[in-house]
């Protein structure tokens, strides 16, 4: 099923709402240490050129290159520093925003008719509504940094390249493009896999929650043999669309 960009944003839209104080935060950080990641990079380059233009003359170490070092350094560290706190503040505001969208499914579930629920397992709406939200908890929380975190380095590190030499700039550009364009095209084949891949574990969690809570029913009736048989199927069956959807990330 194709989700249109627009219904993710209204998604995120809604669940950060409440949030704003934090993920202003995540956005300031997240900047600055992109702004970082570009700034180290000049000082190892001034770094390196003055210490060849100083060995080429045979001048002496001036205290430039040990200020520089040290810079290099703290800047370096500081990067660090930042990267922890910018996946700190998203997996809180990720916890928070799908905690209540759990809260929500669950209210939802609860008012749907019994035909709905004679149709799903237990087991299925367990998954659908902790398993499916938990991954899309780490979209939450992956989404700002690898996503977009990402998209402005990039983009500040073809601006730093023009600046440099425009052919290295423009050669890493269209290298870029190319690249986007690939993975754009190879996302549809990821996300068919990885749906089948959701859609069997919530399978298998519906059968296993049904059949311990029959425990006594089904030795009872000595069914175990037939349980364990259908059990093992599920487990066959789950194994190659695991593998597959896994691929196709690995491609990806």
């Amino acid at each position: 099923m194709n989700i249109p960009v627009k219904q993710y944003g209204d998604l995120l839209a809604h669940y950060l709402k409440s949030q704003k104080g934090r993920v202003a935060w995540r956005a300031i950080t997240l900047l600055s240490s992109i702004g970082l990641q570009l700034l180290n990079p000049q000082i190892l380059g001034y770094f390196i050129e003055t210490a060849v233009a100083q060995t080429t003359s045979a001048q002496r170490a001036s205290p430039a290159l040990l200020i520089a070092a040290l810079v290099f350094i703290a800047v370096a560290f500081l990067t660090q520093i930042l990267a922890v706190i910018v996946t700190y503040l998203s997996e809180n505001v990720a916890w928070t925003a799908t905690n209540a969208l759990r809260s929500d499914l669950i209210t939802h579930c609860l008012y749907l008719d019994l035909s709905f629920h004679k149709a799903h397992t237990p087991g299925e709406l367990i998954e659908r509504v902790d398993g499916d939200v938990t991954t899309l908890s780490r979209f939450f929380s992956q989404f700002t940094i690898y996503l977009l975190g990402n998209l402005l380095l990039l983009v500040g590190i073809l601006i730093v390249l023009f600046y440099e030499d425009w052919r290295a700039g423009l050669g890493l550009t269209l290298f870029a493009l190319i690249a986007l364009v690939i993975l754009v095209r190879l996302n549809s084949y990821a996300v068919s896999p990885y749906a089948a891949y959701r859609q069997t574990s919530a399978e298998f969690f519906g059968f296993l929650g049904e059949r311990l809570a029959a425990t006594e029913d089904i030795r009872a009736n000595g069914a175990v043999s037939y349980v364990m048989r259908r059990f093992y199927q599920i487990l066959q069956r789950w194994l190659p669309i695991y593998h597959q959807a896994r691929f196709a990330s690995t491609i990806l």
